[in-house]
């Protein structure tokens, strides 16, 4: 069976996506495996499996839900009329996790984001079966988003690996406040800071 990374994040547009075309580079250009983008849920335009294709260049992608509506995923089910079904889900990766090595799966927003009723975006981060990596922003108010996107994940037994900051607008990586917030999210949550990811295009 194959390993893999849910990679999380703290909210929409935090980054997730350079970080999982990131992590795809350098996993490509240090092992000789075969590895799987999956995006489960996209809402909007598939401007992230387009971007990982360009930025990593991979082709081997997949998507299974994808909705037109630039909205939560549980908003876009509703208004399109298509009823979420975890067990496509769990089923796809039961096929793929036999055809590649390591599979980089991406949510879609934060980790309470509702996916349908009682099941959110860390529900589909534990039904993957893989640890998370979780995206967050270098600016001010990260440790209390980073804090609580932990506790929560945590609160659901699922293993948190890490966390990363991914490039924002106005953040400076060199800053002193940027790397004390890195120091105090791991100091509190007891989860360690992997690294911080650049604008990658």
């Amino acid at each position: 069976m194959s390993q893999g990374l849910f990679i999380a994040g703290t909210g929409t547009d935090i980054g997730k996506t350079c970080v999982s075309s990131f992590l795809l580079m350098l996993l490509k250009h240090e092992l000789k495996a075969k590895f799987l983008y999956y995006k489960p849920i996209q809402c909007g335009k598939p401007a992230d499996i387009a971007f990982v294709k360009k930025t990593a260049k991979h082709r081997d992608v997949a998507c299974t839900y994808n909705l037109k509506t630039p909205s939560s995923p549980h908003f876009a089910f509703a208004k399109e009329k298509i009823k979420f079904d975890k067990k496509t889900i769990s089923g796809f990766l039961t096929k793929v996790k036999k055809q590649y090595d390591f599979i980089i799966m991406e949510g879609a927003g934060g980790v309470r984001v509702p996916i349908a009723q009682n099941f959110d975006m860390a529900d589909l981060a534990k039904l993957s079966g893989f640890p998370v990596l979780l995206v967050a922003s270098p600016k001010l108010g990260t440790i209390n988003h980073t804090l609580l996107s932990i506790d929560y994940l945590k609160s659901k037994n699922i293993n948190v690996k890490g966390f990363m900051f991914s490039w924002a607008e106005g953040a400076d990586f060199n800053s002193e406040m940027v790397w004390d917030n890195a120091k105090t999210i791991e100091r509190i949550s007891k989860v360690s800071f992997c690294g911080a990811v650049p604008k990658l295009c």
